[in-house]
C-alpha cells in the first residue's frame, strides 16, 4: 500500500513539473525528489510483503507512507495558494511577487522532504529490505490491463453447492405450513445464509404460493422508515410520495397493503431483537400462510421472532462439496470445471484450510482462477499456513490473503469500498467517477471510465465484490460487499490510515486525533456526525449517507472553507439548501454530488472549479436555474440536472471532455454549439422538438462519440423522427412522448442495438417495423407505449434480439408469434400488463430463453403458468414472479 501512495505522489510531482513554472534553481530540486521516490518504490515492493510479520518493517512502511502523503499535501496546498493569487484584487506586481515567493517556498519544502526520504532510505538495510524491480509498476499494471476481459459476463454459475437439501427443506416449510411463521436461517458470517435465502425466495413453488413478496437488507445500521418504504414499493402496484409520511403512517400503510394477501417478506442480515421489534407491527399475523424469512447470525433473534419456529442452522460444507465449489470458482474458463491432476493435491489441502466456509472457498477460488502454475498454488498454500498460524481466526486470515494478492493499483480501489455502509448497493458508474476523481485510475491506456470498469470486473472475478444488479447488456449496474469483505476493507484501510467512518457501529472507542487527522477519506453515516475540531484539513473524500441534519455539526460553509483539498464531496440527500460562494476556492474538487439535496441556487463561483469532472444536481426541484458558467469547467466529464427547471442559457460548447449530459432543456441546447462536444457519449434532451427539429437533429449528427441518446418530448407528439437515420454512432435510444407513426426501419440509427419507447401511445403493432432492425439487442415497451390489444411477432423477426421488456401496456390482451421469431431471445420481462391472458404457444420453441420475469401480473395469468401453460415454459431455467 505504501508503494501505491508513493506512485500516486510520483504522478502528482510529474503533473506539477509539467503544469507550473518554477524558478530555475527550484525545478532540479523537484526532479531530484521524483528520482528519490522512484528509488524508494523499489524497496517498497519487498517491504510491503514483509510488514505483516515484522513490526519494525511495518513502522518503516508507515513512515514512507506518511512522507508520501506529506509531499502530496504540500503539492496540493501550493497549487491552491498559487491559484488563490489569481482571484485576489491586488495589482500585478503584488500577485507576481507573491506567486514567485510561493514557488520558491515549495522548492525548499520539497527539498526538506527529499532529505527525510534519504534518512528513511538509509535504514532499509537494517531491516533487511531489498530493492526489487526498477520502479516500473505502471508498465506491469498496463500489461495486466491488456489481459483483462473488457466486460465480466453475467455468470449462470450459482454458489449453492451443498445447499440443495437446505433449500428443499425451507421451501417445504414456507409453502406447506398454513400458519403465520417467522422462519430463520442461522449461521456464522460467510456460511451462505443470503445465498440460500435467495434460492428459496426465487423458487418456483414459493413464487406460486405467495401473492406478494419483498426482500430487504436490514443490517446493523438500519433506519426503520427506509425498510418500510422499500417493502411498500415492492408490494404495491403504485406508490405515492412517502417522504413526508411519519414512521407510524408507513407502518399502517404496509399493514393494509399486506392484509388479506398471502405474503413473504425476507429480512436479510438482521442483527438484533430491537430491529425485529421495530418492524414486526407492520406484518399481519393471521393464519393464511403468511411468512417472514430471516437471515441472522444470532440464534436469539431467531427465537425472539418466533419461538414456535425451529431455526434452520446452516452447516459447514463437506470436503467433497468444498472441492466442487473451489473448482467452479478456480476454473471458470473450462466447461467441466475440472482441476488439472498436477494441482489437485495442493488444491485439496487448500480446501481443508478453508474449513468448509463457502465465502472463504469462493474468495480463494477467485484468486486461484488467475494462477495455473504449480508453484503459484504452492505459494498460496504456504501463505495460508502462515496466516493461520499467526491468526486463530481462520476466516479473516484467509480473506486477508485475497487482499494481499491484489495488484497495488487495485488495493486502493478495494479499500475505497469500505467507505460505503453495510449492505449498501453502490452504483458502478458512481464508483468509477469517485475512483477517477481520487486519482486511483491511471490516465493512460484507454478512457479512464473503461479502465475503472475493468478494475471493478477484476474485483468481481476475484469474488471480493458481489454483483447486485446487471444491465440488459450484461454490464454491472450495482454492487455490494459481503459483510466480512467489508470488515476486511475497513480493517486494512484503518491500518493504512486510508479512511475513517463516523457513526460506524464497530467503532468501540473514540478515535485518536492522530487517526482522524491522518485518514484522508471520511464517511458520515446516518447516526454519525462530523465536527471541525476533530477533522483534518487534508481530507480528499467526504461522503455523507442519509445523515441526521440535527446531529451533524458541520455546514456546507464549513466544508467549503475548511476542506479545500477535497477531491470528492458527496452530499446526496443531505438537505443543504444553498452552496456558499467559497466553493469556488475548492480548486482540487473533481466530484461534487448534490443529487436530491434540496439546493435552491448555485453560486457563480462554481465556475472556478476548473478540475471538476462530475457535477450531479439532479432531483433538486427547487433549483430554478444554474449560472451560465459551465463553459469555464473544461475538465467536466459528467453533468446531471433536471431539464424542466433549467431552461435558461447554458453555454457548454467549450467542454471537450464532457461525456455525459443529462437532462438538458432543448432551449439551452439550441443556444450552444454542440459540435465541439467531441467526447459526448450520453445525452438527454427534454422539451419541444417541433420548432427546431431539423436544427436539433443536424447538431446531434455532428456528435461523433454519441452512443446513448434520450429524447423526452414536451409536445403532444414528436414531430417526424425520420432524421434519426443521421445518428450513425447512436446504439442506445430512449424516446419518451407521443409518436403518431414509427420511423421506417431505414430511418432509425443504422447501428441501433437498444431501444426504449415510453408513453408513445402507438395504436398499430410496432413489431412490424421494429423486428426489421438488424442489430436490435434490447427492446423495452413501457408505460402506454402501445395502446393496442395484440402484439404479433413475424417469422424470423428480431434476428439479434436477446432482451424484451413489456411494461404497463394496459390494453394488451395477447401475444402472437411464429416458431422462428426472436431466434436469440434470452430474457422476457412482463410487468403490469393486467389484461394479458397467457403466453403464446410458440414460446415453447424459444430454446435460447433463459429467463422469464413477471411482476404485478394478474393471478389467473400466473396460475396458468403453473397449470395448463406449464408445458410452454418448462424449458426455461429461471422463472421469477415478483
Amino acid at each position: 500500500m505504501a508503494e501505491a501512495a508513493v506512485i500516486f505522489v510520483l504522478e502528482r510531482v510529474a503533473d506539477v513539473l509539467a503544469e507550473i513554472h518554477f524558478p530555475k534553481d527550484v525545478r532540479p530540486e523537484i526532479q531530484r525528489l521524483r528520482d528519490e521516490l522512484k528509488r524508494m518504490q523499489c524497496f517498497l515492493k519487498d517491504a510491503d510483503a514483509k510488514q505483516e510479520s515484522d513490526l519494525q518493517v511495518r513502522n518503516w512502511v508507515s513512515d514512507v507512507r506518511n512522507l508520501a502523503y506529506d509531499a502530496e499535501d504540500l503539492i496540493d496546498t501550493h497549487i491552491l495558494k498559487i491559484e488563490s493569487f489569481k482571484y485576489k484584487k491586488r495589482n500585478f506586481l503584488y500577485r507576481y511577487a507573491s506567486t514567485l515567493k510561493a514557488r520558491t517556498k515549495i522548492g525548499k519544502d520539497l527539498a526538506a522532504i527529499r532529505t527525510r526520504i534519504s534518512d528513511i532510505a538509509i535504514s532499509h538495510e537494517a531491516y533487511g529490505i531489498r530493492s526489487i524491480g526498477d520502479g516500473t509498476s505502471h508498465a506491469i499494471a498496463n500489461e495486466r490491463l491488456l489481459k483483462l476481459r473488457r466486460t465480466t459476463p453475467r455468470g449462470q454459475d450459482k454458489d449453492i453447492v451443498g445447499l440443495e437439501e437446505d433449500i428443499a427443506t425451507l421451501v417445504a416449510r414456507l409453502v406447506l405450513e398454513d400458519q403465520w411463521r417467522a422462519i430463520s436461517i442461522v449461521g456464522m458470517g460467510g456460511i451462505g445464509k443470503t445465498t440460500c435465502a435467495k434460492e428459496v425466495y426465487n423458487h418456483g413453488d414459493v413464487q406460486t404460493f405467495f401473492d406478494c413478496r419483498a426482500w430487504v437488507y436490514v443490517s446493523q445500521q438500519f433506519r426503520t422508515r427506509d425498510i418500510l418504504q422499500s417493502i411498500i414499493k415492492q408490494v404495491a402496484t403504485r406508490t405515492k410520495d412517502m417522504t413526508k409520511l411519519l414512521e407510524e403512517e408507513l407502518e399502517e400503510m404496509l399493514y393494509k397493503l399486506l392484509q388479506g394477501r398471502r405474503y413473504l417478506v425476507v429480512l436479510d442480515d438482521i442483527w438484533s431483537t430491537t430491529a425485529f421489534d421495530s418492524l414486526a407491527k407492520a406484518f399481519p399475523s393471521d393464519g393464511s400462510g403468511n411468512k417472514l424469512l430471516l437471515t441472522t447470525r444470532n440464534n436469539n433473534v431467531a427465537l425472539h421472532a418466533d419461538a414456535q419456529s425451529l431455526p434452520h442452522e446452516l452447516r459447514f460444507r463437506s470436503q467433497e462439496d468444498s472441492w466442487k465449489l473451489l473448482c467452479r470458482k478456480a476454473f471458470t474458463e473450462s466447461i467441466d470445471r475440472v482441476c488439472p491432476p498436477q494441482l489437485e493435491e495442493i488444491g485439496q489441502e487448500i480446501v481443508v484450510k478453508c474449513s468448509g466456509l463457502p465465502l472463504a472457498i469462493i474468495v480463494v477460488g477467485g484468486m486461484l482462477s488467475r494462477k495455473r502454475r504449480l508453484s503459484e498454488w504452492q505459494r498460496v498454500l504456504n501463505t495460508i499456513r502462515l496466516l493461520l498460524a499467526r491468526d486463530p481466526n481462520g476466516v479473516s486470515a484467509i480473506l486477508a490473503l485475497s487482499y494481499y494478492d491484489l495488484p497495488y493499483d487495485l488495493k486502493f480501489c478495494f479499500l475505497y469500498l469500505g467507505l460505503f455502509p453495510e449492505d449498501y448497493l453502490f452504483s458502478a458508474r458512481k464508483l468509477f467517477r469517485m475512483w477517477i476523481a481520487e486519482g486511483l485510475i491511471p490516465q493512460h491506456g484507454g478512457k479512464m471510465e473503461d479502465v475503472a470498469e475493468e478494475y471493478l470486473n477484476e474485483l468481481i472475478d476475484r469474488n471480493m465484490v458481489q454483483v447486485a444488479r446487471w444491465s440488459a447488456n450484461e454490464r454491472v449496474k450495482h454492487c455490494q460487499l459481503h459483510d466480512l469483505m467489508r470488515d476486511l476493507s475497513i480493517s486494512k484501510a484503518k491500518a493504512e490510515e486510508f479512511l475513517y467512518i463516523h457513526g460506524n457501529l464497530d467503532t468501540v472507542a473514540p478515535a485518536s486525533y492522530h487517526a482522524l487527522s491522518r485518514a484522508r477519506r471520511h464517511a458520515i453515516y446516518s447516526n454519525g456526525s462530523l465536527s471541525l475540531k476533530e477533522s483534518s484539513p487534508n481530507l480528499r473524500s467526504l461522503l455523507f449517507f442519509k445523515v441526521d441534519q440535527i446531529k451533524c455539526e458541520i455546514s456546507s460553509y464549513d466544508i467549503c472553507t475548511c476542506f479545500k483539498l477535497l477531491r470528492v464531496l458527496e452530499l446526496e440527500e443531505l438537505k443543504v439548501s444553498s452552496i456558499p460562494r467559497e466553493i469556488g476556492e475548492m480548486i482540487h474538487l473533481r466530484y461534487l454530488g448534490l443529487k436530491h439535496s434540496s439546493i435552491k441556487e448555485l453560486p457563480e463561483e462554481i465556475g472556478c472549479l476548473s478540475n471538476l469532472q462530475t457535477l450531479d444536481i439532479a432531483e433538486n426541484f427547487s433549483l430554478g436555474k444554474i449560472p451560465d458558467v459551465l463553459w469555464k469547467m473544461k475538465s467536466l466529464r459528467h453533468f446531471y440536472m433536471h431539464a424542466r427547471l433549467l431552461a435558461g442559457k447554458l453555454r457548454i460548447d467549450t467542454l471537450q471532455n464532457l461525456q455525459t449530459l443529462s437532462d438538458m432543456h432543448i432551449g439551452s441546447w439550441n443556444e450552444t454549439s454542440p459540435a465541439n462536444l467531441i467526447s459526448l457519449r450520453k445525452l438527454g434532451l427534454k422539451g419541444s422538438f417541433t420548432a427546431n427539429r431539423v436544427r436539433i437533429f443536424n447538431s446531434l449528427a455532428k456528435l461523433v462519440s454519441l452512443h446513448s441518446l434520450s429524447l423526452k418530448s414536451a409536445d403532444v407528439v414528436f414531430p417526424s423522427l425520420s432524421q434519426l437515420s443521421s445518428l450513425r454512432y447512436v446504439i442506445k435510444l430512449h424516446l419518451s412522448g407521443g409518436i403518431i407513426k414509427l420511423p421506417e426501419p431505414h430511418e432509425f440509427p443504422p447501428n441501433l442495438n437498444q431501444l426504449t419507447l415510453y408513453h408513445s401511445r402507438l395504436d398499430k403493432n410496432p413489431m412490424e417495423i421494429l423486428e426489421k432492425l438488424p442489430y436490435l439487442f434490447v427492446l423495452r415497451l413501457k408505460s402506454s407505449s402501445f395502446l393496442g390489444k395484440k402484439l404479433k411477432f413475424s417469422p424470423n423477426g428480431f434476428p439479434q434480439l436477446e432482451f424484451l421488456e413489456l411494461e404497463f401496456l394496459e390494453f394488451l390482451e395477447a401475444l402472437e408469434g411464429e416458431e422462428s421469431a426472436m431466434p436469440k431471445i434470452r430474457s422476457l420481462q412482463i410487468v403490469g400488463c393486467g389484461r394479458l391472458r397467457m403466453l403464446p404457444e410458440e414460446i415453447k420453441y424459444a430454446t435460447t430463453l433463459r429467463e422469464l420475469v413477471f411482476k404485478e401480473m394478474p393471478r389467473n395469468f400466473l396460475d396458468r403458468l403453473q397449470g395448463e401453460d406449464s408445458h410452454k415454459v418448462q424449458h426455461v431455467p429461471s422463472i421469477l414472479k415478483l
